[in-house]
């Protein structure tokens, strides 16, 4: 037991810098690797994006539990979620939030009855996006898994705004273009 206090005590400064980057990692700022390229081209595959995540909310660090609520989603607001499909960590464009109606015809994207970018190949809707939800797609639409699919995203899935790219890797190579490029809110 003596041991273990030594240790311990030894190595409190790292426990404590460790300890204070998970809970700043989990409730303020993270950075997240794009493994695919649904988001292209603004991000592209091998990028590394910074995600504000109080941008929505103040969370209980390592839990989905909102402390305060800061502001809503917007659309072309680029976030991150957890899909309601299979808990995969998503990064996607918001389309329509609540009480929109979205909606796909012949590849044009509608929202609210007005032409909103390129839809891709499906068709889906009209539909209304329920009260505490967001509709969010990939800028890539054609090589997207979205919410075309899945649906709506919940508000409480949702675990930040990516903001800029902090750095990119082609492979293992520097694309030094890329670093530091904010990542727009348009759609």
């Amino acid at each position: 037991m003596n041991r273990l206090l030594r240790l311990l005590r030894n190595h409190l400064g790292l426990l404590l810098f460790v300890s204070g980057m998970l809970v700043f990692r989990s409730a303020y700022a993270d950075w997240r690797h794009i493994p695919s390229g649904s988001m292209e081209p603004a991000i592209q595959i091998g990028d590394r994006v910074v995600v504000d995540k109080h941008a929505y909310a103040w969370r209980l660090p390592f839990t989905r539990i909102r402390l305060a609520e800061r502001a809503a989603p917007a659309v072309g607001d680029v976030i991150t979620f957890d899909s309601p499909a299979d808990e995969v960590l998503l990064i996607k464009r918001v389309v329509a939030v609540a009480g929109d109606e979205i909606g796909a015809r012949r590849g044009v994207l509608y929202r609210n009855g007005v032409a909103a970018g390129r839809a891709g190949q499906i068709e889906f809707g009209p539909r209304v996006v329920p009260i505490g939800h967001v509709f969010a797609m990939g800028d890539n639409r054609d090589n997207s898994f979205d919410s075309r699919f899945f649906g709506p995203v919940a508000i409480e899935r949702i675990t930040g705004r990516a903001t800029l790219i902090a750095f990119s890797l082609d492979g293992l190579i520097p694309r030094s273009d890329r670093w530091g490029v904010s990542i727009a809110s348009t759609p």
